[in-house]
């Protein structure tokens, strides 16, 4: 009763909805509930997290829905995981894996020799 309060007072709802296989018109029902956005969309990782670990397909696909007023809904968010599939790989499109932590290197680090021995006949 009181959510339906303070949501019916303005306050947008999010609810987190699971889809079979990304398609939105299968909707598996609504996983959780919430006022803010950033527990909803932490409450995705976190189911995703445990129901599809290694992001194998057990989990088709994700919806992050906001309520907000006079009925209107919008999606904010979403995970599909076949098109995680499709995604370019980040070595490949930035250089270096952007998805792990970058260490500083092991070796000394050879700073450049100043510009004025470089250049001859000046010392």
């Amino acid at each position: 009763m009181a959510e339906d309060l303070r949501h019916a007072a303005g306050q947008p709802t999010y609810e987190v909805r699971e889809i079979l296989d990304g398609d939105a018109w299968v909707d598996m029902g609504i996983l959780y509930r919430c006022h803010d956005y950033v527990e909803a969309v932490e409450f995705a990782f976190d189911y995703l997290g445990r129901r599809d670990p290694r992001r194998t397909g057990a989990v088709g696909g994700l919806q992050v829905i906001k309520n907000g007023d006079r009925g209107r809904r919008e999606t904010v968010w979403t995970y599909d995981h076949a098109e995680q599939e499709t995604r370019p790989d980040p070595v490949q499109r930035w250089g270096f894996d952007v998805t792990r932590r970058w260490n500083l290197p092991t070796g000394p680090v050879q700073r450049p020799t100043p510009l004025r021995s470089r250049i001859p006949g000046r010392a």
